[in-house]
């Protein structure tokens, strides 16, 4: 028996589904081998960290669960994770009822898995003594090999001491980081800092006589007004954005002017990549932009942040991002204890519409749920200010609904989304965890207050800029007219919107079609009258590529977000040169994609970036199991990008294949781009709304690409789909036919 010591950061990245064997090629997590121990830590995890120790047997092709629950990886180790932060909070532990949790001394045995698991399986679990509250997963008990607390603790088994080799290899690990922080720019692999920046270095002039007229237009245009600029991937809309943003500062030194400016957006990565983009364009320091997350502008202005930084509560995730993300695990916690326990008692008194959604066994109707709860719990109960206790049910039965809100029809429906709030608040309060929408709540209301109307006058800005504005929910909507100065005037808002991408799609993925929760939002009444500009010159892609992803956007409708949201696709045109053609490939097998796949790096790498896009989720697991075979081979510098905060650890490198689904690698640019993993789609196999959702996904997929898109498909998952077969028609692909084998 070797244990595995791990921490609470690692496990939730474990828990994205990342395989086992891509491990290795993560750019957050840093394997560490002795003789006793193997370590598995993750970045930022310093030596004071809760450690977490899995007392494993010899296992042949698992090595962070028992063997039995491979298929419940995800599930087991959320669990795992969820058990851990509770386990860290002061007081008497307690977990949900779902769990079925025993206890004895020092262990305690709860249910592994939330889903179903014929084993019936329990996990045999220690908590420490001490502040740092280490947790020990002794083993699991099964249906057939069942064993009580009392038997275990009778042999009573000894702890590993481990305390001097995780101090070696916690500096290993902090070495490993750096190392791969400050990697020089001429290494293998490159992401470029913006999405139009093909060429880096440019400057501020330069940029300005390269831009399109459409984008040169947008950042001309007077500052009298709020803006929505539109425009469809590789349109350059942040570009554009940046570009405005410093012409305003350049014009108000110029006149004089104190001006400050915010360009805001949701996440750290992001933020990221435009302030660096302003710090290249050569005009030296700008101290009168600040580029921040949202999130972050609330932590720097909210009250209970600048006086009181010692509360105990700990925010979970660092942006609004990986914050969304977050709250979606712990809502669906939430609702399979509920609906497993205490939802018969309120069943018959609500809604037809809302007693199927609970009763669905369906699990992308299950995160539909949960998402709309989400908005429900941050943008209409936070925002009111409503928190559990005397009286504050009748307060949320007295707000008034809007079109945007969850469908809610009866005081019983109301009744039971509160008891789920109630519940989600509680669970987080145990552990000591607070949200961002519960900070942007608490935010919200400060900047409804007569301190915040005073203070604006100095801390607000002039203008506010927002990249990736389609990501924020009504909630931060609210959030960001009241960052401006001057309250005599509309909020001048200038927002860059993606058309083809909706909030709910970008968390929740297929489920999205299932939300009844809308992206509409009382906030765009007030920015007065917003103008409306569309980029239709693509900057990214050759006209091949382009041609591809008109002929995909036209086999499925626009995604329901208003009329004005609509962008024209016959008016779209590609300024780069002519490419080749893209590429299908059919392989006879799974297998054999996989081998047309790796002849597509080996004669792609030299090239420059190169991704493998995933377009079906559910084969993450086979793909960056792909991706580590491929690193192990020594040839290629591989990274696997299995959330979000993966793409900041990438670093800036000239070559390299990075392999993620098509949702997290939103944003980036690569000269060639591999799409797998396209899912049967043809109309017997999948409803209209799965059929929408994957051709979405393949449409992100292709417009990453900047000179040559190959897709792989095989014929054990269906072969190529019609829309891929009707490009090859219609000359916009070439077909070739991969590996018979």
């Amino acid at each position: 028996m070797k244990p595995l010591v791990t921490t609470v950061r690692a496990l939730g990245e474990l828990a994205t589904d990342l395989s086992p064997d891509a491990v290795s090629s993560s750019t957050m997590l840093f394997e560490f081998n002795t003789q006793e121990f193997d370590f598995l830590i993750a970045a930022d995890d310093d030596e004071g960290v809760q450690r977490i120790v899995v007392m494993r047997d010899k296992n042949v092709r698992e090595p962070f669960v028992p063997e039995h629950l491979a298929s419940l990886r995800r599930d087991v180790l959320s669990r795992m994770k969820n058990f851990a932060e509770r386990a860290k909070t002061p007081g008497p532990l307690s977990l949900p009822r779902q769990w079925h949790q025993y206890k004895y001394n020092n262990y305690i045995a709860f249910r592994a898995a939330s889903k179903f698991d014929a084993h019936a399986s329990r996990w045999i679990a220690e908590v420490t003594l001490g502040d740092r509250a280490d947790i020990i997963f002794w083993a699991t008990t099964t249906s057939d090999k069942k064993s009580t607390l009392e038997e275990f603790d009778s042999r009573r088994p000894v702890a590993p001491e481990l305390d001097s080799v995780w101090t070696q290899a916690v500096a290993a690990a902090q070495d490993h980081f750096a190392q791969a922080r400050s990697q020089p720019a001429d290494a293998d692999m490159s992401l470029p800092v913006l999405e139009q920046s093909a060429t880096k270095g440019w400057t501020y002039a330069q940029w300005l006589g390269a831009v399109s007229k459409e984008q040169r237009a947008f950042i001309d245009a007077d500052t009298n007004k709020s803006i929505r600029l539109r425009g469809p991937a590789g349109s350059g809309k942040t570009l554009a954005l940046t570009l405005k943003a410093i012409r305003e500062v350049l014009n108000a030194r110029e006149t004089g002017e104190n001006v400050r400016v915010l360009v805001g957006t949701h996440s750290w990565a992001l933020a990221a990549q435009i302030s660096d983009s302003i710090d290249s364009m050569g005009l030296g320091l700008l101290h009168e932009i600040d580029v921040l997350p949202l999130l972050e502008i609330a932590k720097m202005i909210s009250p209970q942040y600048v006086q009181d930084v010692s509360s105990g509560f700990n925010l979970i995730g660092e942006d609004s991002l990986s914050g969304k993300q977050a709250q979606l695990d712990e809502i669906l916690e939430v609702l399979d204890d509920f609906i497993t326990g205490d939802w018969i008692t309120y069943k018959t008194r609500v809604s037809e519409s809302l007693r199927n959604r609970f009763d669905s066994t369906d699990g992308d109707e299950r995160r539909a749920l949960a998402w709309d709860m989400l908005i429900e719990f941050g943008s209409v109960i936070g925002a009111a200010a409503i928190f559990p206790g005397a009286g504050s049910e009748l307060r949320y039965f007295q707000l008034p609904r809007a079109s945007w809100m969850l469908p809610l029809n009866t005081r019983e429906d109301l009744r039971v989304v509160f008891e789920v709030y109630t519940r989600y608040w509680a669970s987080l309060d145990e552990r000591s965890l607070t949200t961002s929408d519960q900070v942007l709540a608490d935010f919200l209301i400060h900047l409804s207050t007569n301190t915040w109307n005073r203070a604006r006058r100095i801390q607000g800005y002039d203008l506010v800029f927002v990249d990736e504005f389609h990501l924020f929910s009504p909630l931060e909507r609210q959030v960001l007219h009241y960052l401006t100065r001057d309250t005599s005037i509309y909020p001048r808002v200038f927002m860059a919107v993606d058309p083809r991408q909706s909030p709910s799609e970008a968390f929740i993925g297929l489920a999205a079609d299932e939300t009844r929760s809308t992206n509409g939002t009382p906030t765009d009444d007030n920015l007065g009258d917003v103008a409306n500009f569309e980029l239709t010159t693509i900057h990214r892609f050759t006209p091949q590529i382009l041609g591809l992803i008109k002929h995909v956007h036209h086999e499925f409708p626009t995604l329901d977000l208003g009329q004005e949201w609509e962008i024209d696709f016959t008016q779209v045109e590609s300024a780069q040169a002519d490419g080749s053609l893209p590429r299908l490939i059919t392989a006879a097998s799974r297998s054999g994609e996989e081998d047309d796949i790796v002849r597509g790096v080996q004669a792609l790498y030299p090239a420059g970036r190169l991704a493998l896009a995933v377009v079906d989720f559910r084969q993450w697991q086979r793909f960056s199991g792909l991706a580590s075979r491929i690193g192990r081979s020594g040839k290629f510098h591989v990274s696997t990008v299995s959330g979000r905060s993966d793409i900041e650890g990438l670093g800036y490198r000239r070559r390299g294949l990075v392999v993620g689904t098509a949702e997290y690698l939103a944003g980036l640019q690569f000269d060639s781009v591999l799409v797998a993993g396209i899912p049967d789609m043809n109309a017997s196999a999948r409803t209209s709304n799965e059929r929408i959702r994957y051709l979405s996904l393949l449409y992100l997929a292709l417009s990453r690409a900047q000179g040559e898109v190959r897709v792989f498909v095989n014929e054990d998952d269906g072969g190529a789909p019609e829309v891929l077969l009707r490009a090859v028609a219609n000359s916009l692909m070439e077909a070739d036919q991969g590996s018979l084998v």
